[in-house]
């Protein structure tokens, strides 16, 4: 099936062309990672929760550890932080302006409540890593996995990793998987080692491609143009 597949270009705001090759290696090779396998699957299970009536306020707490099976480099006094008011509101009031879903670049008003939510959270130098990893459990279709590597990857090196570039990599995020939708959710569905959709299948490769191929013996590294 994957070797039917059409290869899909992606564009970035840094210019690179990013071509999405073997997919379903990649995809098999990072759910091979304990810690990654088990995010994977946790964000699968926060799902479905979601979907049964559990509300955000009680998903939050689950997915603040959960975020340390990807590295994060939060320490637990952050997470304490954002567990209990005011900040665990601002968590919520960023989960909500991706709820319902939808696909595409956010609206110019969301962008800046997200930027300004994003900017309150916090003044550590990860911060933006940190959030986007407990995001990425909880609304893994418009929140990508963002360390430092993956941001340089998309935005180009240098830039500072703040409240702007969270909202650059999730407009970014948004309409590359609109563009792509069809592409991705055939990988998704190709994949069946653990649960992915559309959006987490572009995460995944982001971060192989960006810095994840350095982890196994013949890594294949990205094609750019």
């Amino acid at each position: 099936m994957g070797a039917r597949m059409a290869t899909m270009t992606v564009k970035t705001p840094s210019g690179k062309a990013w071509e999405l090759t073997d997919v379903n290696r990649k995809l098999s090779l990072r759910a091979g990672l304990p810690g990654a396998r088990v995010f994977d699957l946790s964000a699968d299970s926060l799902r479905v929760a979601k979907a049964k009536g559990l509300s955000d306020e009680a998903r939050l707490p689950l997915a603040l550890p959960g975020s340390w099976l990807v590295n994060s480099p939060a320490v637990s006094t952050v997470f304490r932080r954002w567990a209990l008011s005011p900040q665990k509101e601002l968590m919520l009031d960023v989960l909500g302006l991706f709820d319902p879903p939808s696909l595409g670049p956010l609206e110019p008003e969301v962008s800046r409540a997200l930027g300004a939510l994003v900017g309150a959270l916090g003044k550590e130098p990860t911060l933006i890593e940190a959030a986007s990893k407990v995001l990425a459990l909880l609304v893994p279709h418009a929140i990508p996995l963002m360390p430092p590597l993956a941001v340089g990857f998309v935005l180009g090196p240098g830039l500072p990793l703040d409240a702007a570039a969270f909202v650059a990599m999730t407009n970014w995020f948004g309409e590359a998987v609109a563009e792509h939708w069809d592409g991705l959710s055939e990988h998704a569905a190709a994949h069946t080692e653990v649960p992915l959709d559309a959006a987490q299948v572009l995460d995944r490769l982001l971060w192989f491609d960006s810095d994840g191929f350095k982890h196994f013996p013949k890594p294949s590294a990205p094609s750019t143009g």
